[in-house]
């Protein structure tokens, strides 16, 4: 029973590593066709440093020119350091392969679950995911429509159009509210003298620590011997994808309301520009780090359950976001007991629990 145990997990890890591969896969052959063969075209990277010197605001050729470039060099970047981060941390928890799933499944069933997203957040998470799937698919079988495979994936141009529109103003919508929203609660904390970064952990994104935190785990993923900065409730990769959200509306969103107003050739296609680019930028992202690393790394796969019961294991929290559990315990939300254990305090706070 143990052999046909241990082939199985090698037949799943094995999976696990095919899906990995497909979308790191589809990621490259995305940011070829898209970033690397137009940067390719347009002169390549001594072509854009030029037309970057010959700086001229008032130019909207040098804007798209200008703008078309970076977005390529951009692309390539995360591409590389994104294929880095999550083949690096494949090969690294490859060999503790679902040890989170094992966990959640034994000794987890004893832990103390604490909530870590609530109800309205999961929601949220669901209407980004669902508007975000429609605008991607919907905007690039507009943008290959002259191919005929492509093409015959559309209905009408208008009415893909009216899809994308009304997609994208739902996800605008929505991070405005929340944006509008926690906007808010942190002024009002901070007025009540309350610790901001506790508070609010998400605004570790804005400090010395996290930018040495990414360094050090682009490192780790190279080398597991380098020494990785400890981090709170949220790490590198979720401190970076949720502020990218915000340069996504303001980069995409933006120029697509506009066009949306004024039609596509607005300021002579520089929106047009911003806004497809930007678009390969969170697709390439999402698919690269989002979807391989977050779900299919190896100690959690096939997925994070955290998005949909929004609770964690005080073990998990312990080890992956030590700096939250210490806050925990000094706030005297969970208490450490003997061995390392910890319990629910005697009078637990909202959101923890005891089981899974």
């Amino acid at each position: 029973m143990a052999g046909r145990g241990g082939l199985l997990t090698k037949f799943w890890l094995f999976t696990n590593l095919v899906l990995v591969a497909l979308l790191v896969g589809i990621s490259w052959t995305i940011i070829y066709f898209l970033s690397w063969i137009p940067l390719k075209s347009s002169g390549g990277i001594s072509h854009w440093l030029n037309v970057t010197l010959q700086f001229n605001i008032h130019s909207t050729l040098w804007w798209k020119e200008f703008l078309a470039g970076g977005f390529d060099l951009l692309i390539i970047a995360v591409g590389i350091i994104g294929t880095t981060w999550t083949l690096g941390h494949f090969a690294i928890e490859a060999k503790h392969f679902r040890k989170w799933k094992r966990y959640y499944k034994e000794k987890g069933k004893l832990d103390v679950w604490v909530k870590r997203i609530g109800l309205w957040e999961r929601i949220q998470h669901i209407w980004m995911m669902i508007t975000f799937i429609i605008c991607a698919y919907t905007g690039f079988v507009m943008y290959f429509a002259n191919n005929p495979y492509w093409r015959a994936l559309m209905t009408s141009r208008d009415t893909f159009v009216t899809i994308h529109v009304i997609s994208g103003l739902a996800m605008g919508v929505l991070v405005v509210a929340h944006f509008g929203y926690y906007t808010a609660q942190a002024i009002i904390a901070k007025r009540r003298g309350k610790n901001i970064m506790e508070e609010f952990p998400i605004l570790r994104f804005y400090t010395l620590t996290f930018y040495k935190a990414l360094l050090r785990r682009l490192a780790w993923a190279f080398y597991p011997k380098v020494k990785i900065v400890k981090v709170h409730k949220y790490n590198c990769e979720q401190l970076f994808e949720y502020w990218g959200v915000y340069w996504g509306i303001a980069v995409l969103g933006i120029p697509g309301l506009i066009m949306a107003i004024i039609g596509p050739k607005a300021f002579d296609g520089v929106l047009w520009t911003m806004h497809t680019k930007e678009a390969v930028l969170a697709v390439t992202f999402i698919l690269l780090v989002h979807i391989s690393y977050t779900h299919l790394r190896p100690t959690i796969f096939p997925y994070d359950p955290v998005f949909i019961t929004g609770k964690m294991p005080l073990g998990q929290i312990k080890e992956e976001h030590p700096l939250w559990y210490e806050q925990l315990v000094r706030e005297g939300v969970v208490r450490e007991v003997g061995g390392g254990e910890s319990s629910p305090a005697e009078s637990p706070g909202e959101g923890v629990s005891g089981g899974g």
